[in-house]
């Protein structure tokens, strides 16, 4: 206990710190990367159980849409959507697990019933899904952000923290930058010859390809936003998160976007938080009708 109480008062301090020079008109001052994430740290929500009901809208490649989603979640374990768009009758039901998704399409005509890996949400969102991903989201939770082999550059963005990946000089090649080097706003590109893509690419795996960007408040220390810029593939990731409000233990967003863009096209998905319970375990109901088409892809 006298940790738990030693580290919210080094987080309250440092948030009255940075409060006064920004009234002042000065930047926030500037912390180490390990500070960053011993304070952020403390403003994760993880709970056990969560009900939340979301309105979502979505512009996937140019087709637009906006629905309702009930949710329910058991954390690290599944993860229920009921999707009703605005005829207000059930469109789909999901379920989602580590290695599986589920999927019921009750729309007329387009009645059929999935069961398989992620694999088809690639092409639905122009990158890669799994459940960790999807379950950070929904809470506002870093992905990638606690990986034992990341190190990160910090440097102040106006009121908030950023924490830029390190690379490696591979990265360096294709950008042409250096990690420190990178200012909050640049959009990373790839500048080499086709001869240095080719021949760095070939060398390399998606994984030693990615840069990472983590945006901090200032004051309290959310996550504000993610950005992967994924040299391997083309592709950029943001996810921003804002309308935190003190639940479950932590700090849980109520907005948050996504925006992909990729060689497939633009993405973004907007999610509000209409309302949410959190630890009380709900049931997930799912059922596939035996008469009902079995499709190997959605």
């Amino acid at each position: 206990m006298r940790i738990v109480a030693l580290a919210l008062s080094l987080l309250l301090l440092s948030g009255c710190t940075n409060m006064r020079r920004l009234e002042r008109g000065k930047p926030i001052r500037s912390e180490s990367a390990g500070a960053i994430l011993r304070k952020h740290q403390a403003t994760i929500a993880k709970p056990e159980w969560a009900a939340m009901k979301f309105q979502v809208d979505a512009d996937l490649n140019g087709d637009a849409s906006a629905f309702k989603v009930n949710a329910r979640m058991r954390r690290d374990s599944a993860i229920w959507l009921s999707i009703t768009p605005a005829l207000g009758v059930e469109a789909a039901r999901i379920i989602l697990t580590e290695d599986s998704v589920q999927l019921f399409s009750k729309v007329p005509g387009n009645k059929f019933g999935y069961t398989g890996d992620y694999s088809s949400f690639d092409s639905l969102l122009g990158t890669e899904l799994s459940f960790d991903m999807a379950q950070r989201i929904l809470t506002g939770e870093g992905i990638n952000l606690f990986d034992e082999d990341s190190k990160y550059v910090s440097k102040v963005d106006g009121r908030e923290h950023l924490l830029i990946s390190k690379y490696k000089r591979r990265v360096r090649r294709l950008v042409g930058v250096k990690d420190k080097e990178i200012n909050p706003g640049d959009t990373l590109t790839v500048g080499a010859s086709q001869d240095v893509q080719d021949r760095v690419i070939s060398r390399s795996d998606d994984e030693d390809l990615l840069v990472k960007r983590y945006w901090f408040d200032g004051l309290g220390y959310q996550l504000t936003q993610t950005r992967f810029d994924d040299l391997y593939n083309a592709r950029s990731v943001e996810i921003a998160h804002g309308s935190f409000e003190p639940e479950a233990g932590g700090w849980i967003p109520h907005r948050t976007r996504l925006t992909i863009s990729s060689p497939l096209g633009l993405y973004e998905i907007q999610i509000e938080i209409l309302r949410a319970r959190y630890d009380k375990a709900y049931p997930m109901p799912f059922v596939i009708p035996d008469d009902v088409e079995r499709r190997s892809e959605f």
